[in-house]
């Protein structure tokens, strides 16, 4: 049994590393799972509080953070926008120096009330990807609404084509004396088209 206890340490952490690799996808294919580019990606993490994990220089989330980033993306499907899905805990690693202790945190808070270098500009730069997302969104409402203007139009119009009686009076009788034509004599009109022309050789 003692010889065997290495094999099964070794399957043991073989099996954990799978579940692993499996609860976790890198950005990169979440990306094109959503089939969104890096900055749309970037502002719904920070919509949602989520910083990624980060392995051999690639970034990963991990099951419960890909399962809100799942039901943003629901939710923006059927909206058009980030605004209204409920904003979960905050997720994902932080930095050792970015762990504040009670005197560092004393300070970090004195450097946002008379400064915010830094944390002013990133709450800019969300607001703005989420109002690139709504204007988008309302452009293509937008775009939707008008093509379902001119089909139904067009619809119509070849309903009514096809059944003139549902026409209202005055356009009946503008549909009619548009078909009325005068009778024309083909003699007489032939005699007029050769005068003309006599009259045209005489002149020259």
């Amino acid at each position: 049994m003692a010889d065997n206890q290495p094999d099964t340490i070794q399957a043991d952490s073989e099996s954990l590393q799978k579940e692993e690799n499996f609860s976790k996808i890198s950005i990169l294919e979440l990306q094109k799972k959503y089939g969104i580019q890096r900055d749309s990606f970037y502002a719904r993490t920070r919509y949602l509080r989520i910083t990624t994990w980060k392995e051999g220089g690639k970034a990963y989330l991990y099951a419960d953070q890909i399962a809100e980033m799942d039901g943003l993306h629901e939710h923006i499907q059927q909206t058009g926008r980030m605004q209204g899905y409920a904003i979960p805990d905050p997720s994902g690693p932080v930095d050792d120096d970015e762990q504040p202790t009670s005197t560092s945190l004393t300070v970090s808070e004195t450097q946002q009330i008379t400064a915010t270098p830094t944390y002013a500009p990133k709450q800019k730069r969300s607001q703005s990807s989420q109002q690139v997302d709504d204007v988008a969104a309302i452009v293509q409402s937008a775009q939707g609404k008008a093509a379902g203007t001119l089909i139904a139009e067009n619809i119509l119009a070849r309903h009514f084509i096809e059944n003139p009686n549902l026409l209202p009076d005055d356009l009946k009788a503008k549909i009619k004396e548009s078909g009325e034509m005068t009778s024309i004599d083909p003699f007489a009109y032939a005699d007029s088209l050769i005068s003309a022309a006599m009259g045209s050789i005489t002149a020259a």
